[in-house]
């Protein structure tokens, strides 16, 4: 059994022996209207909504779903007690325009066992804007007929108009202190000495790399860089880049990595404000010449703007379609490294 393994067989008890959360888990069950949870990149989000539906339906062993196609395109899980759609499946970001018909299939009719249709949204942030609009009126229209359980990790993402039909929770990541607890006296595992040091709060980060460890190349795999960078690869880019040259298909091989590896624009910040703390490669691109006296104002000014940069194109994206992620991906490479 691996290390997350155990830990879906382990976290409702993980849950319930923490108070805090689990008066959290309380006050989602008490909730009668659709629920949106929302938590940053790093904790179990997936396994928390499925303990939700567990307590919900009194389900003692593990869910079961059943994958089926609608219309050809759309790929949903069924269960005896709810119907599950992940937008971030590639075949289902392809065909968003077949979520709304295939919500209105459902919803048209009545349940056979139960009150009401319940139908999970996960990564509901990926909507589209038009597709915004539609869910808004479904949620008005039906509300007799359904109840919604919606998951993201990027609230600023979803429009007004919809977070006010939800009751909305936050998900707070596990703190440095929860995750050790949880590797030595749940998992039985001791957390990485690099981890320890980084103090992360990024449960299943820690969990990807304390299951390396178990690998025979343990000792290449898992370097400085490994553990600190959400895409290790920037680092070597950066220490070998060179400004002088044309470095257009390098960039866009680069950005198409990150869609690949399913590096977001988020990640990507994270990763150039450790640049800039890593040695001097980030700024000697963008310095021809650093004045040591004032190194430490230079890593703050910097560090600002790939903020604001990250910020703005992180906006554009939000406005447009999901798919085009590869192409702003690329303008924020081109514009922190010019």
């Amino acid at each position: 059994m691996n290390n997350w393994n155990r830990l879906e067989e382990k976290f409702a008890t993980i849950i319930s022996d923490n108070y805090e959360y689990n008066i959290l888990l309380n006050r989602i069950l008490l909730s009668q209207n659709n629920t949106l949870l929302y938590s940053p990149m790093g904790f179990p989000l997936d396994l928390f909504s499925d303990l939700i539906i567990k307590k919900k339906f009194n389900i003692q062993n593990k869910i079961y779903r059943c994958e089926h196609i609608w219309d050809k395109a759309l790929v949903y899980n069924e269960n005896t007690h709810f119907i599950e759609l992940d937008i971030m499946n590639p075949d289902n970001t392809k065909n968003m325009d077949k979520i709304t018909p295939f919500l209105l299939h459902i919803i048209k009719h009545k349940n056979i066992g139960y009150d009401k249709h319940f139908i999970i949204i996960k990564n509901i942030d990926l909507l589209s804007k038009l597709l915004y609009y539609d869910f808004r009126i479904l949620l008005e229209r039906y509300s007799n007929n359904i109840t919604f359980l919606c998951t993201t990790h990027y609230m600023s993402k979803i429009e007004l108009p919809i977070k006010s039909r939800f009751n909305s929770f936050r998900v707070p990541l596990f703190t440095v202190e929860e995750i050790n607890n949880i590797f030595v006296n749940y998992l039985g595992i001791s957390m990485r000495e690099e981890l320890a040091t980084m103090k992360t709060r990024n449960i299943i980060k820690a969990l990807f790399i304390s299951e390396i460890e178990n690998s025979p190349h343990a000792e290449e795999i898992l370097t400085e860089d490994f553990i600190k960078y959400n895409y290790p690869p920037f680092f070597e880019f950066i220490k070998t880049y060179d400004k002088n040259k044309n470095n257009i298909e390098n960039i866009r091989y680069l950005s198409n990595k990150c869609c690949q590896y399913n590096i977001s624009i988020n990640k990507i910040i994270e990763d150039f404000l450790i640049l800039v703390d890593h040695g001097d490669y980030y700024l000697r691109i963008k310095y021809s010449k650093l004045p040591i006296k004032k190194l430490e104002d230079i890593k703050k000014n910097e560090k600002m703007k790939i903020i604001e940069i990250g910020s703005n194109i992180e906006y554009m994206l939000s406005q447009t379609n999901k798919s085009k992620e590869p192409i702003y991906i690329e303008m924020l490479l081109f514009k922190l490294l010019y």
